[in-house]
């Protein structure tokens, strides 16, 4: 019988991961992902993540900065954080002043999506690196099946869940990891169509 591969089998290993700090600014993560993205179109040999762990002042890995991180941290505060609570969509008030004052806060908040995207990066990538990263979760252990890692990945909506051994991160599973082991076992065929019709 085929082996039994665990989390541990099928991680990619901390190791391999570029690594920024949360005081850093986007635009220090950006500059590393450039070089990776360069390396990668030049056929250099190695692995080079979209992803960058985010390590605090004493080395620790508190988070994680993926490209939808990245993209999501290019939309100015001011819209993320807007104030739910003021009713934007209510019955319109019959004192003209007040409508003027609402559309014109509306327009104020939206109108980074009318600057060049050049202007948005240069403004946003300002920001700091702990501000935009997804918080570190450490749901795996190296030996857990990787039946658990799916069931986690979707379970906490955790696209790369982090690995632990003993307390400490040692490695990262995606999708792509995944992929292959599910290939593997299925070789050229759904061969356990056949296994089902063998009488017991």
């Amino acid at each position: 019988m085929a082996r039994e591969n665990r989390v541990k089998h099928i991680m990619a290993h901390i190791e391999e991961y570029d690594v920024v700090k949360e005081d850093d600014q986007l635009c220090e993560a950006i500059r590393i992902l450039r070089e990776n993205h360069e390396k990668i179109e030049s056929g250099v040999k190695g692995k080079f993540h979209k992803t960058l762990l985010v390590a605090n002042a004493a080395g620790r890995i508190v988070g994680k900065l993926s490209t939808f991180d990245l993209v999501r941290g290019l939309v100015p505060e001011s819209e993320k954080k807007a104030d739910e609570s003021k009713p934007y969509y209510r019955t319109v008030s019959s004192r003209s002043a007040e409508v003027a004052e609402e559309v014109g806060e509306i327009q104020e908040r939206f109108q980074w999506l009318n600057v060049s995207f050049l202007d948005l990066v240069k403004q946003e990538a300002q920001k700091l690196v702990k501000d935009v990263m997804s918080p570190a979760k450490a749901l795996l252990k190296e030996d857990d099946t990787i039946n658990k890692a799916i069931y986690l990945m979707f379970r906490d909506d955790t696209r790369q869940p982090l690995v632990t051994r003993e307390g400490e991160i040692v490695g990262v599973v995606n999708l792509m990891d995944i992929l292959p082991e599910l290939l593997r076992i299925a070789g050229d065929e759904c061969f356990w169509q056949d296994m089902d019709s063998v009488p017991s």
